[in-house]
């Protein structure tokens, strides 16, 4: 890992740099498609590389990718518009590309009970996404649990008061998927009724909450240094479904808080995530 990691509080927030740029991009009125259902079926269909998006509460749905030219014929126009006029629509191609550039470094998405496509998990789970590496699980000492390491990713946008402009970041949660050796998915329950005490506190063992000698104090720090950077460190540089290449810097945010700053520590405690010996700034 060659990112640094000083004293204080940190986020895991990672800035995605996206240009202040004009796209072109097509839009159609959400009443002529009310469910994107068909619409995403027929693109399948014809084997499009093509993604349509309708942000919460807009009255446009947007079409954009490789091919969006197909979708003239289906009441779209082409318009042009601005990353930063439109930061719901930048956000989902953020995500979009993220997932598409995981999928290349060798991650796949969690499995659902329905085939469904990226756009229908998106849009049921709000622009979150999920992804476990299949080739590589920790096995416990009894050969009953295998331990798969998993990324929730979304992206969200934030403005900065002091250059008035928007700040577009990925938030890297880490999860875990626990499966049997006949590929069952389990839970704490399932493994403590089935198996052993001892096998489940060495599942907490492999997922860093526990060591050793008891409950792990370093655990978020921990995950962030072993886990998380490492996996933005590989995403590096992302294209986006519109053809831009941007990069996800591989440095965390980190939160400076002054005297009147304790309603945002307070907004931003769920992503905090703190070094050793936590130091004053």
């Amino acid at each position: 890992m060659s990112v640094r990691i000083e004293l204080g509080y940190y986020a895991n927030l990672f800035e995605v740099l996206v240009p202040a740029q004009e796209i072109q991009v097509m839009v159609c009125k959400r009443a002529n498609y009310p469910s994107l259902r068909e619409l995403r079926e027929e693109i399948k269909k014809s084997r499009k590389e093509i993604f349509v998006y309708a942000p919460e509460g807009s009255d446009i749905i947007y079409g954009y990718g490789n091919g969006m030219e197909w979708l003239f014929d289906k009441d779209f126009n082409l318009e042009t518009i601005n990353f930063y006029d439109k930061p719901k629509l930048t956000s989902r191609m953020i995500i979009e590309g993220v997932i598409k550039k995981a999928r290349q470094i060798g991650l796949s998405p969690r499995k659902t009970k329905q085939n469904k496509d990226i756009c229908q998990i998106l849009d049921e789970n709000k622009g979150r996404w999920k992804f476990y590496n299949p080739e590589k699980a920790k096995i416990t000492s009894d050969n009953q649990v295998r331990v798969f390491i998993g990324y929730d990713l979304r992206v969200i946008f934030l403005r900065d008061p002091l250059e008035d402009r928007l700040n577009f970041g990925l938030i890297v949660d880490i999860t875990y998927f626990l499966r049997d050796m006949n590929d069952n998915p389990l839970n704490y329950r399932a493994i403590t009724s089935r198996f052993d005490r001892n096998t489940l506190r060495e599942v907490r063992q492999i997922q860093k909450d526990f060591i050793p000698t008891g409950i792990n104090r370093e655990v978020s720090r921990q995950r962030l240094i072993e886990d998380i950077i490492p996996f933005v460190e590989q995403l590096g540089e992302i294209e986006l479904p519109c053809g831009l290449k941007v990069k996800v810097v591989s440095n965390p945010c980190r939160i400076i808080l002054g005297d009147e700053d304790e309603a945002v520590h307070q907004l931003l405690q769920p992503f905090i995530l703190r070094t050793k010996k936590i130091s004053a700034f």
